[in-house]
């Protein structure tokens, strides 16, 4: 892998398991929602002004982060974690939007507790 300095974080998302119903998967040991990687990359923090980005009008976001263009739906809701390669800090949080551009990619998302 190529280090980029535009890009020198990491961020997955995850997504909630479901069955054949579109119910959420629990798991029986411990009561809680299971969830699944679908997404990994190499991303940048971006600057935010006051939660509000001319981009997709977000009105309500914590973190906005640049990616590399692909191919995957990231959905609304679906969940995070951001780390943050110089510092270590790991965020988590819900993804409020996401968008696919001609050389790129942004996903604006609240810290969990802020959604």
């Amino acid at each position: 892998m190529v280090d980029n300095p535009r890009f020198p974080h990491y961020v997955k998302i995850f997504r909630a398991k479901t069955d054949t119903n579109g119910t959420p998967v629990i798991d029986p040991a411990t009561g809680e929602e299971l969830f699944e990687s679908v997404f990994g990359s190499q991303c940048g923090m971006r600057d935010m002004v006051r939660g509000w980005d001319i981009d997709v009008e977000v009105v309500k976001a914590d973190y906005k982060l640049a990616l590399p263009k692909h191919n995957i739906i990231i959905k609304k809701g679906d969940y995070l974690e951001f780390t943050n390669s110089i510092t270590g800090e790991v965020k988590k949080g819900r993804v409020e939007e996401s968008k696919i551009f001609n050389l790129g990619a942004n996903i604006w998302f609240n810290e969990n507790g802020n959604g």
